[in-house]
């Protein structure tokens, strides 16, 4: 009996074991069950933040997108806008619904700062710059942000840094007979075409936005002359045996624009690029100039024309005219704020005349004594001085005499006719100096062209009775040194038939050189222009050529000459999220 109740009883005891095992069990699945349909709502609460986030992300992205084109459209026309300005460039417009700007906002949080690019295809150049930031923090539904932040830099590089600069629209054609070296960088927005007749090496970079030929414009199928040598990123020479349309012996094209720039890569490090290789254009700062003209030459030769009815503030503010400290026009000399200003006596003179063999025109020049300009403390405290006649009927040009010394501060001449430079120019205690013109022609300090003019040459300027002396071997030059940038334009472009000069005839003669005086040129040769006024067509009838002895002059990479030009880059700089 005592032996079944405590059967009965241990029976009752695991039966209340078993329902409390099912008890604990239910819990356990049932905390489980909780946490997994809590970890479910946890991730679809995830999910949902992390897609409404997203929208928010790419919402404020696109912002900064459209914050970049909006700045780049300001800064074309407005190079140095007020936070007014900036404040103008609306915020896009959110299509998807519940989202929101919490900020919208570009600002200019730097001063301007000087920089040098340290890679790329700018490397080694240096520039000035305005760093704005773009700001864009979007609000989405469901108390999500976010916030980006974007730099843009506007980058302001001075164009007389570069050896040779050729504008959009004039094409950069290099094929010299003597031997030349050019220890400067090239940069052209349009296409570099490179044909020499000796030896021709370059000791910087190459870059261009268009393309580079081993041909000319002239004889497009002719691939002749010596191999051209470029230095690679290590210095050492390398021949530049093909160009970006063709392999090695210009039998075979590349298979595409990727072989070409592998194999230009390879060969010269990055010293030789194109628009294949990441070159990219500088803009000089004419406001147009950024909406892509079809005259781009035209548009550029504004820069250095007198102010016209109907220019816009930016365009007079880029012209030169509008920084020179002294103003001569029609030989009425003011001052930058338009008050007079008395000349010393024998500083200008406008009745002076001189045939001109290449124009075939007698030329009235305004003869500028840079030396009695210098003596009397004339020149204006920033070095720009504006001269120009305005009666094109009379051919009208300025001619700069007695240059040997210039002004302490440096002295930069520009005119919208053609300039003549008589004689040594800047070779005693040389500063910083430029002259920018129409065309430019140097005259040796030899030069006996003007009072010898006797009415009796013909076309060419030969003197069909031997009395006067403007046959191009009458003309005979001397040594002539001058330091300073240049920028100028040719007549025209080469064509099939017909050569503008190339480069190495850019700095115009009407000498006979021949026997061996030296023109010896250091400085920049920038040329964005077509010329307007200066239209005869080069040739080798009214001259013979010098020898060259050219170089860049590397006081640039350090003291500008006044006014210097400065062509435009625009980047974006860093990214970053708050």
């Amino acid at each position: 009996m005592n032996r079944l109740r405590t059967a009965r009883s241990i029976a009752s005891a695991e039966r209340g074991a078993a329902v409390v095992m099912a008890l604990l069990a239910l819990m356990v699945l049932t905390a489980f069950g909780l946490t997994l349909v809590g970890l479910g709502m946890t991730e679809v609460s995830i999910s949902s933040n992390w897609r409404d986030y997203t929208r928010d992300f790419y919402a404020a992205e696109a912002a900064l997108e459209s914050g970049v084109v909006g700045l780049r459209t300001l800064l074309a026309t407005t190079p140095s806008p007020t936070q007014s300005n900036l404040d103008g460039i609306a915020a896009p417009t959110l299509t998807n619904p519940g989202l929101n700007f919490g900020v919208y906002s570009i600002n200019s949080p730097a001063p301007v700062f000087q920089t040098t690019f340290a890679s790329g295809p700018y490397q080694g150049l240096f520039g000035n710059v305005t760093a704005y930031q773009i700001r864009a923090q979007v609000n989405g539904q469901a108390g999500t942000r976010a916030d980006l932040n974007q730099i843009f830099q506007y980058t302001g590089i001075p164009l007389f840094q570069f050896g040779v600069f050729y504008g959009k629209g004039v094409d950069l054609d290099i094929s010299p007979a003597p031997a030349m070296t050019f220890n400067g960088r090239v940069h052209a927005n349009s296409n570099i075409r490179i044909r020499p007749g000796n030896t021709l090496k370059f000791d910087s970079y190459i870059t261009t936005v268009g393309s580079i030929y081993r041909r000319l414009l002239r004889d497009p199928a002719g691939y002749f002359g010596t191999t051209p040598q470029v230095k690679d990123s290590g210095g050492t020479y390398q021949d530049l045996n093909y160009d970006s349309q063709y392999q090695p012996g210009f039998s075979s094209p590349w298979a595409t624009p990727q072989d070409w720039a592998a194999q230009a890569t390879s060969t010269f490090g990055g010293t030789v690029r194109d628009s294949a290789m990441g070159a990219g254009e500088i803009t000089p700062p004419i406001p147009e100039l950024f909406q892509n003209p079809s005259s781009p030459d035209v548009v550029a030769h504004q820069m250095i024309e007198r102010p016209k009815a109907g220019d816009s503030a930016a365009l007079a503010s880029a012209k030169m005219y509008s920084k020179a400290g002294l103003r001569i026009i029609d030989g009425v000399a003011t001052d930058q704020n338009g008050n007079s200003v008395s000349l010393p006596a024998g500083a200008l003179t406008t009745t002076t005349t001189f045939y001109d063999p290449r124009e075939l025109k007698t030329m009235t020049v305004a003869e500028l004594d840079i030396k009695v300009l210098r003596n009397a403390g004339t020149f204006p405290a920033n070095g720009v001085v504006y001269v120009a006649g305005t009666n094109l009927a009379t051919n009208p040009a300025v001619r700069l005499v007695n240059g040997k010394q210039l002004p302490s501060q440096g002295l930069t001449v520009v005119s919208e006719n053609p300039v003549y430079v008589m004689g040594d120019y800047n070779t005693k205690q040389k500063v910083p100096a430029a002259i920018m013109g129409d065309a430019i022609t140097v005259l040796s300090k030899n030069w006996k062209g003007d009072e010898v003019y006797d009415g009796n040459e013909d076309p060419n300027g030969n003197d069909s009775d031997n009395k006067g002396n403007q046959a191009t071997s009458n003309r005979k030059a001397k040594d002539t040194t001058v330091n300073a940038a240049f920028a100028l334009g040719p007549a025209v472009e080469s064509n099939m038939t017909t050569s503008n000069g190339g480069f190495e005839n850019s700095i115009r003669f009407l000498e006979d050189w021949s026997g061996g005086p030296t023109f010896t040129y250091s400085g920049s040769i920038v040329s964005l222009w077509h010329s307007a006024q200066a239209t005869g067509v080069y040739s080798g009838n009214y001259f013979v050529p010098p020898i060259r002895n050219w170089s860049y002059d590397t006081l640039f990479n350090t003291s500008q000459p006044p006014g210097t030009p400065q062509g435009v880059i625009m980047i974006k700089g860093r990214w970053s999220q708050s």
